[in-house]
């Protein structure tokens, strides 16, 4: 059968509709089905104490006492509030001491009273008691706010925005003998906690970072509830074919993006097949995307760095499982000491490879095996309130075999492609707090990271291919105020690794000490291991003097690999104006420094003299608060690139010979992106982001030409509203299709039997690309000891027919599309269990 025939779609994509239409239909009669209970407790509180049966109802003899309350983050850009603000709250507290329901008395302002109202929920209390059995009440609550000029922040958080809370006036007290019957409270029943605010504000030393909360990380549409995943909905980040788990940001490579994880880069985030982060997100306390000009503690990346910081899940003991039709889940939280240590477990496991066989069996279509699993183990004990340690163990492993979908019968017995990667990570942390000025992080990690591929072709022998890495690093970071307007971040920063080789594969052309070929393919072993060495340091100061700040750093990692040896400085600096209260501009502008791939400086296939990719960044911004709590920020860039590694073929004595990689590419992307955010607030949250960009490249001797992930439009519009325990959500996502190139003419090879292609430059384009996802949230409490929700997301809605590429006949005189991801939907259920 020709190539160009053998799509095996229409049988597998009707499978999948009608898989999603069970789904759907069932999750909408869970959804309806799954009404919050608890309602007792909560009309009980409402006569103010719950009677015994039978008896009549006693004074309230001890009132509710305040255990802990949640930090609450304010809004960029917060105003001062007036001395004694807060927000009165209407709280109803059942007799294990949790906040049941909320409600706001009398409140400050309209974006403050969310965030409070948002944090009740979160509160702890001992319950109040009745002759010494515990019962629920409501009382009134004041949340007294003042907020104050920021403090120095740790070494590797900076300008992480957040309260820090203290009890102030204890606890409530009741004066009246009897609990009112009604609703309405007695006014002297009341409970004062004060807390001291920093307002959110830009980070120093990066000229864009984006940073989400709550709500806003787990109900996005599209995402299957993965925080991490909202990413590929914001300014700069070209959309990829398939979820695949990789980021291309503001024309830059699929390599040249960095992903870590408290300080460590990790070769990704994502599973395969639009698969969760690697990591449970209970461990995730706080996820910042840098598209651009990134802070000096970072480094060895030449565009956009994803961090992600961990930390204990605070709170009572928890177990919480998660199920769905793709995976399930597991986690579970276990305090001890008084709250002062913490020891988290959490695991995920797919089951495609148990779903997909059934359709394969059911269509009639050989289909691709798929799975994904990855596991935590976090210890962490806070000595006292200056020092701090943790160990923080996690993994993941993906696979892709689609041996049964290649071919039939014997074909099939004798073929096989299979993908596999994993990585393993320890990263041990100590945080020390040096009076209130200075904080000094001192962290290890060492780690392995393994991707092989094998493949095997009919009466062809099996080529395998595997990569090991063995890394170790350490990190020193400090952070300190050294006068009330000059800060400095600095650290040390080095790992290396170890690099193994093992490959069984065909000789290529002229490949190392090889001769040409025959035509009869000779297999041949390749075993090799190299070693690579990065230390660096880094150092950053920020001078601000209102209304401008400026952030100086640099940073300077020493290469070593190879045959190479060389220094690379990177100065960065970033100047931020506040023209008013509303309005900020920043510009940018810094060089980044990225080693090759540990292959590519392999003796026998790469080339051990092989130096950094570079790149120059530089940005522009206007930032600006606008009304109904909405912000605005349009950035203009511009980024330059060389010394990018390419496959290159020479010719020496008239013998062709390969010379595997030569940095000698440059390239250029510019671009404009706009972002108009509403946070959550009142159970509403919602962004609009929209870039325009080019991205080229040129080879020595030829022309600018366009970037294979090249998107001139990208549109993404979020939105999600909550409302008496439902949450309803939609995205729409609308890019232009990826440039392609043609095939301009064809040459028949007799002695391979095959015909070899000849493709034109990059002048057409896949169609444009549209997607519809909606997602319903359904909470559910019961007895408040089992709270979670139900949730259904759908990708593509209305299953839009979109391209991702072309398939070709064998002697491409024919082509097909090549089909993206139809409609495709989950359903699951997620629920917490606290025991009291």
């Amino acid at each position: 059968m020709a190539r160009g025939d053998r799509t095996g779609g229409p049988g597998v994509l009707a499978m999948v509709r009608t898989m999603t239409r069970c789904w759907t239909l069932a999750a909408l009669c869970v959804l309806f089905a799954a009404a919050p209970r608890g309602a007792a407790a909560q009309t009980d509180g409402d006569a103010g104490v719950a009677s015994d049966a039978g008896a009549p109802a006693g004074p309230v003899r001890t009132p509710p006492r305040l255990i802990e309350a949640p930090a609450i983050t304010l809004p960029e850009g917060t105003e001062p509030l007036p001395a004694g603000s807060g927000v009165d709250l209407v709280l109803t507290i059942d007799a294990t001491g949790a906040v049941t329901d909320a409600a706001i008395g009398t409140g400050v302002r309209e974006d403050i009273d969310a965030l409070v109202l948002a944090s009740a929920p979160a509160m702890r209390f001992e319950p109040a008691t009745r002759d010494g059995a515990p019962v629920p009440a409501r009382i009134r609550f004041r949340y007294a706010l003042t907020i104050e000029a920021p403090e120095p922040e740790p070494a590797s958080s900076e300008s992480e925005s957040e309260v820090e809370s203290s009890e102030s006036e204890s606890e409530s007290e009741s004066t009246s003998s009897e609990p009112e019957p009604e609703p309405d409270l007695p006014d002297d029943e009341v409970a004062t906690y004060s807390a001291t605010g920093v307002a959110d504000r830009p980070e120093p030393g990066a000229a864009t970072r984006m940073t989400l909360r709550g709500a806003e990380l787990s109900t996005v549409p599209g995402t299957f509830g993965d925080p991490v995943r909202v990413l590929q909905f914001m300014p700069g980040v070209a959309r990829l074919p398939y979820g695949v788990p990789l980021l291309v940001v503001r024309g830059a490579g699929l390599n040249n993006t960095g992903y870590f994880i408290d300080g460590y880069p990790v070769p990704n985030l994502w599973h395969f097949f639009l698969g969760p982060t690697v990591i449970n997100t209970h461990f995730i306390t706080r996820q910042d995307f840098y598209p651009g000009n990134y802070p000096v503690r970072y480094g060895r990346f030449s565009a956009a760095v994803v961090s992600l910081e961990t930390g204990a899940p605070p709170g009572p003991a928890r177990i919480e499982l998660q199920v769905d039709a793709l995976r399930a889940e597991a986690y579970a939280s276990i305090p001890f000491d008084n709250g002062r240590g913490n020891l988290s477990f959490a695991g995920r496991r797919s089951y495609f490879e148990l779903i997909l066989p059934l359709i394969s069996q059911i269509s009639g279509q050989s289909l691709p095996t798929v799975s994904y699993d990855d596991y935590q183990a976090r210890l962490e004990y806070r000595f006292d309130d200056h020092f701090s340690a943790s160990l923080f163990v996690f993994g993941s492993d993906d696979s892709l075999d689609s041996t049964s979908a290649v071919g039939s019968g014997t074909t099939s017995a004798s073929s096989q492609t299979a993908l596999s990667y994993s990585f393993q990570r320890a990263i041990a942390r100590l945080d020390w707090h040096v009076g209130e000025q200075t904080t000094v992080r001192l962290s290890g990690s060492i780690g392995r990271d393994v991707t092989s591929f094998a493949s095997r072709q009919a009466a062809m022998a099996q080529q395998l291919f595997s990569f090991e890495n063995l890394i170790g690093a350490l990190r020193l970071d400090v952070a300190t105020a050294l006068a009330p307007w000059l800060r400095t971040n600095f650290g040390v920063d080095a790992s290396g690794t170890s690099f193994g080789v093992n490959v069984t594969a065909p000789v290529f052309l002229g490949l190392g000490l090889y001769d040409n070929p025959t035509f009869d393919p000779q297999l041949v072993a390749i075993q090799s291991r190299v070693g690579l060495g990065t230390p660096g340091i880094y150092g950053e100061a920020i001078l601000d003097f209102q209304p401008v700040e400026i952030s100086l750093g640099t940073r300077l990692d020493i290469l070593r690999y190879g045959q190479y040896f060389d220094l690379a400085p990177d100065p960065r600096a970033v100047v931020r104006v506040h023209a008013s209260e509303d309005v900020t501009l920043t510009a940018s502008s810094g060089l980044f420094s990225q080693p090759p791939q540990v292959y590519q400086t392999i003796a026998i296939a790469g080339d051990p003299r092989l130096g950094p990719q570079r790149a120059w960044q530089t940005s522009a911004q206007v930032e600006a608060n606008l009304p109904l709590g909405i912000y605005a920020r349009i950035t203009g860039y511009f980024s330059y690139m060389w010394d990018i590694a390419r496959l290159n073929l020479t010719n020496s004595n008239g013998t062709t010979q390969r010379q595997a990689f030569t940095a000698d590419v440059q390239g250029r992307s510019y671009g404009m992106e706009v972002l108009v955010r509403r946070p959550l607030g009142d159970g509403f949250y919602g962004w609009l982001s929209y870039t325009l960009s080019r991205s080229e490249r040129v080879a020595p001797g030829g022309q600018w030409y366009t970037f294979g992930f090249d998107q001139t439009h990208i549109l993404n519009v979020a939105a999600s509203y909550e409302f008496d325990g439902w949450r309803f959500g939609a995205s729409f996502q609308l890019t232009s299709g990826r440039p392609r190139m043609s095939v301009c003419s064809t040459l028949f090879d007799a002695e391979s039997g095959s015909y070899v292609p000849s493709f034109c430059d990059r002048g057409e384009r896949a169609p444009t690309y549209t997607q519809l996802n909606v997602r319903i949230d359904r909470d559910f409490n019961i007895d408040n000891t089992v709270i979670g929700s139900v949730y259904i997301d759908v990708l593509n809605v209305f299953y839009t027919q979109n391209t991702e590429g072309v398939i070709y006949q064998y002697d491409y005189q024919r082509s097909t599309p090549l089909p993206g991801i139809p409609i495709l939907g989950t359903i699951g259920i997620r629920g917490s269990w606290e025991p009291h």
